[in-house]
């Protein structure tokens, strides 16, 4: 009894993808209880086919291709669970650049909210959305002047309260 070679060519049509078609669901029920979850066993079985489909001219025994797309569904399974591990989440941000930009976004969003109405509205426009003074007085239907005072008292309030050691080092000169 000859054996059919899971190599491409032939027949006309590839042994791998007539084994694909017979076990598909079977592997997927296998990927499903490696997972625990239906999306993701769709993910790591896809993957696992799509590793051994390059390799399927090396698989001679037709019977012997689920045992191999099991072992990469497994090992598929491994790496990305080590992956995701060395991944620690936490709610405080690590030490470090990101951390103290983020700690100053934290510090600008709060002195922020302590501005009143009209000077937080006029510091976003020229200096977030970066308006002209012109046309943040036309945002704040107020004259030129008075959207320089807003923004005048508005970054000064601001710098108080986001810069209070700078006042004292210069205090100390």
């Amino acid at each position: 009894m000859k054996r059919e070679s899971m190599r491409p060519g032939g027949s006309g049509s590839d042994p791998f993808d007539e084994f694909v078609a017979a076990r598909y669901q079977a592997l997927l029920r296998g990927a499903y209880l490696i997972t625990g979850d239906v999306h993701d066993a769709r993910d790591l079985l896809h993957d696992a086919l799509a590793r051994v489909y390059p390799k399927r001219a090396a698989i001679r025994d037709p019977g012997a291709a689920e045992g191999y797309v099991r072992r990469t569904m497994v090992r598929t399974h491994v790496s990305r669970w080590r992956r995701t591990r060395r991944e620690v989440l936490t709610s405080a941000l690590p030490d470090g650049p990101a951390a103290q930009e983020a700690e100053r976004d934290e510090q600008l969003a709060v002195a922020m909210a302590g501005l009143p109405r009209r000077q937080r509205a006029a510091v976003v426009l020229r200096y977030y959305l970066d308006l002209s003074v012109a046309q943040v007085a036309g945002e704040l239907g107020c004259s030129v002047t008075t959207a320089k005072t807003h923004l005048a008292r508005g970054i000064k309030a601001l710098r108080q309260e986001l810069e209070p050691t700078r006042e004292l080092v210069g205090r100390e000169r």
